[in-house]
């Protein structure tokens, strides 16, 4: 039997279709919220393999599709865009895509090789409609998996930012009892700690709709991000303000992943 090891762990994530993938030991994730962390979930567990799909760049960059659109009432332009489109192009398909990569992994570490894999959702939402785990506490947080991998760090926004895409990708974690090398955790900051907003403040404070971004207190800014930085109040992201159609706060249209100027943008408008 081929050896199991890191790079062939991580080639065969790629090959299901990644874009990135990390690696993380389930140490990293102590303190995790009851029921949450990888041990809990499965006891023998020894590391965490993280992957993500990137959202291209005219998904995001989708604000103003629906402004030629004539046949679309101007009060159903901005639900229309973003259901129908970004949310299907921008969060479902890579969930789908996700979900079906870390089922495959899985049972390619239970057939190969006889290591209890455990695939996790990647979100609660994956346009299949809602179940009874479906919460807006998630089974297990993709956000923290990545930024414990590796992969990048928190931003003012709560989004995980990437030194090579930025905000602009989804994740997904197998949590299994391979005992992998793990990848350093990520030294450099990327989130530019409100630079990027020059003396109005961060930029996605600036956007925030309803003004649901706080920051926490105690931060240490001169240190990489694991943890979220900011404190988000829920109904307030995903409420709706004045003009604005129903159900369709600033946490449904992308607005944090449009707004943050870190990473790569691969593409010019």
């Amino acid at each position: 039997m081929t050896e199991l090891t890191s790079k062939l762990a991580k080639d065969m994530t790629l090959e299901l279709g990644a874009d990135m993938v990390g690696i993380a030991s389930v140490d990293r994730f102590e303190g995790a919220p009851p029921g949450h962390g990888p041990l809990e979930l499965l006891p023998s567990a020894k590391s965490v393999i993280v992957a993500a799909i990137r959202i291209p760049d005219p998904v995001v960059d989708c604000e103003d599709y629906g402004e030629k659109m004539v046949d679309i009432p101007r009060d159903k332009v901005v639900p229309a865009i973003m259901n129908d489109f970004y949310m299907q192009m921008g969060h479902f398909a890579q969930d789908l895509l996700l979900n079906t990569l870390a089922v495959k992994l899985a049972n390619k570490l239970e057939i190969g090789w006889k290591l209890r894999s455990l695939p996790t959702p990647n979100t609660f939402n994956t346009g299949l409609g809602r179940t009874v785990m479906a919460s807006m506490i998630g089974f297990f947080s993709q956000r923290h998996a990545a930024t414990r991998a590796g992969l990048g760090e928190f931003g003012f926004s709560g989004l995980v930012l990437t030194p090579r895409f930025g905000p602009r990708q989804r994740f997904v974690s197998v949590i299994t009892e391979a005992e992998l090398e793990a990848d350093p955790m990520l030294m450099q900051k990327v989130c530019m700690r409100g630079a990027c907003g020059g003396q109005d403040g961060p930029k996605c404070f600036q956007r925030c709709t309803h003004g649901a971004l706080q920051m926490r207190e105690g931060v240490d800014l001169d240190s990489v991000f694991i943890d979220i930085p900011t404190r988000n109040e829920l109904s307030k992201c995903i409420g709706v303000g004045e003009g604005e159609a129903p159900g369709f706060g600033c946490g449904f249209v992308g607005s944090c992943l449009r707004i943050c100027p870190t990473g790569m943008k691969l593409t010019k408008q």
